[in-house]
C-alpha cells in the first residue's frame, strides 16, 4: 500500500511539473497554454515586431491582419530558450486592464487574469533578475507598444483630442464631450504627479490601443524589484464607420 501512494506522488508530481513547463519549451507551445486559459483568443498570429534585451526578447504578435479593426494580439517573453506569453487583450476587456476610470459593466466574457498577473507570472517563470525586470519593462512600453513619455510636457496629447474605437459591438456610444473630459482628468493627474520631487512612477501613452499606463516602482529603495500597473482608458466608444 506504502509503494502504491508512493507511486501516485511520484506520479502527480511528475505531471505537475510538465504542467508548470509546458509552456516554457518553444513560442508555439506557449500560445497554446494561452489559448486554454484564454478561449476568447482565436486565429493564426503574425509577428509584428521583435527585441531583445540582453539575455530577455520579446514579440507582439497579433491576429487577422496588421490592420486593428477586429484583433486580439499577444506578447511572447523568452529566455534561455524558455517562453511565456500573455494576452494583450484590446479595450472592450475592462477586468483585465483594471482600468482606473471605468465604471460601466463588463459585457464580454471575464478574463478572470490581470495584465498586473500575467506580466508578473511572466517575469517569475523566466526568472528574470531585477536588472532584466526593469530593462524588459522599459523595452515592453517604449519599443514593443511604442508608447510616448514625458506626457506632463505634452499637453495638446489630451486637449480636445478622441482616439476612437470603432470595436463596441455591445458598448453603447460614448458622446464626444465625455471621452474629452476624460483625456483631461488623466492629463490633470499625470500634471499634478510631475510636480514631486520624489516620483516612483512613470506614466506611458498607449495611443494606438487608447490607453495610459501608469508604471509604479512598489519596492521603492528595497529589493527585489516589484511593481505595479496601473491602466486608464482613453479611448471613446464611437460608431463603426461604413464605407
Amino acid at each position: 500500500m506504502k509503494n502504491l501512494v508512493l507511486l501516485l506522488f511520484i506520479t502527480v508530481f511528475i505531471n505537475s511539473c510538465r504542467e508548470g513547463n509546458a509552456s516554457l519549451t518553444t513560442q508555439q507551445e506557449s500560445i497554446n497554454e494561452l489559448y486554454n486559459r484564454f478561449p476568447m483568443i482565436k486565429g493564426e498570429f503574425k509577428e509584428i515586431r521583435k527585441v531583445a534585451v540582453d539575455s530577455v526578447s520579446i514579440t507582439l504578435l497579433r491576429n487577422k491582419s496588421v490592420e486593428k479593426d477586429d484583433y486580439d494580439e499577444i506578447i511572447v517573453f523568452c529566455k534561455n530558450k524558455k517562453f511565456y506569453s500573455i494576452p494583450f487583450f484590446s479595450n472592450i476587456y475592462f477586468d483585465y486592464w483594471e482600468f482606473q476610470n471605468e465604471n460601466q459593466a463588463q459585457l464580454y466574457p471575464k478574463t478572470n487574469s490581470t495584465f498586473n498577473k500575467e506580466l508578473k507570472n511572466a517575469f517569475n517563470k523566466l526568472n528574470l533578475s531585477d536588472e532584466e525586470s526593469i530593462h524588459t519593462t522599459n523595452e515592453l512600453f517604449l519599443s514593443i507598444i511604442h508608447s510616448e513619455i514625458n506626457l506632463y510636457l505634452k499637453p495638446n496629447i489630451f486637449k480636445n483630442y478622441i482616439y476612437s474605437t470603432e470595436r463596441v459591438d455591445k458598448y453603447k456610444i460614448e458622446e464626444s464631450d465625455s471621452c474629452i473630459s476624460r483625456t483631461k482628468k488623466i492629463f490633470d493627474i499625470i500634471s499634478k504627479d510631475a510636480k514631486n520631487t520624489i516620483r516612483y512612477n512613470q506614466y506611458f501613452l498607449d495611443s494606438s490601443n487608447g490607453r495610459v499606463y501608469e508604471m509604479i516602482n512598489t519596492s521603492a529603495q528595497e529589493k527585489p524589484f516589484s511593481f505595479k500597473i496601473k491602466t486608464y482608458r482613453i479611448d471613446c466608444f464611437a460608431d463603426r464607420l461604413e464605407i
